[in-house]
């Protein structure tokens, strides 16, 4: 029997996946919560900013980092957006995280949206890194409320942005509710094959 995912803790995919990156690699973790992956992707040597819609939660952000960047910095890296500020980030990142996609989308309208906000702020070849709430696996469970995507509802908001597939969604059942977690990819079209 396998014990239920700690939700505070940092996904040890995330942080495995990208232990094979250059840690010049800035990373956007957005939707950060209480900064269960900024502070380990700062000590891990990532230029990493974060946003998160709730003020509490980029306090709690910036409190967990304050001893790594000192108070300046963890001012100006996290920074509190709701969803339509998003995109007004006036810089790309080579790593989105949007481990709990729901912190931003509470349907799929705004999944979509953002999609397209993460596409907009990833750079050329860039990686999209999500996680978002699945059904369970029993059909006659109660569906919980909020945002809950099918793997086809997932794919199409991962078309409309134009991100591409990476790695096939993978179903997470030792959380509360199950997750899908998937890597996209921005890529150019214009790119030689």
């Amino acid at each position: 029997m396998t014990t239920p995912a700690d939700p505070l803790s940092p996904s040890d995919h995330l942080l495995r996946t990208l232990a094979s990156v250059p840690v010049s690699s800035s990373v956007l973790d957005l939707g950060c919560g209480e900064g269960r992956h900024t502070e380990p992707l700062l000590r891990l040597g990532f230029p990493v900013h974060a946003c998160d819609p709730e003020p509490t939660a980029v306090e709690a952000t910036r409190d967990a980092i304050r001893s790594l960047v000192g108070d300046d910095t963890a001012e100006t890296c996290v920074q509190a957006r709701p969803l339509g500020a998003v995109a007004s980030i006036d810089e790309s990142f080579d790593w989105v995280v949007a481990d709990r996609g729901e912190r931003y989308a509470s349907s799929l309208d705004e999944l979509t949206t953002l999609f397209h906000a993460a596409h907009d702020l990833l750079s050329p070849g860039g990686w999209l890194f999500v996680t978002v709430p699945t059904t369970e696996a029993d059909s006659n469970a109660e569906r919980p409320a909020g945002l809950v995507v099918t793997e086809d509802q997932l794919d199409r908001c991962r078309e409309a942005a134009g991100l591409e597939v990476a790695s096939t969604p993978t179903r997470i059942d030792d959380t509360q509710p199950p997750r899908l977690r998937v890597l996209y990819r921005r890529v150019d079209p214009k790119t030689p094959a």
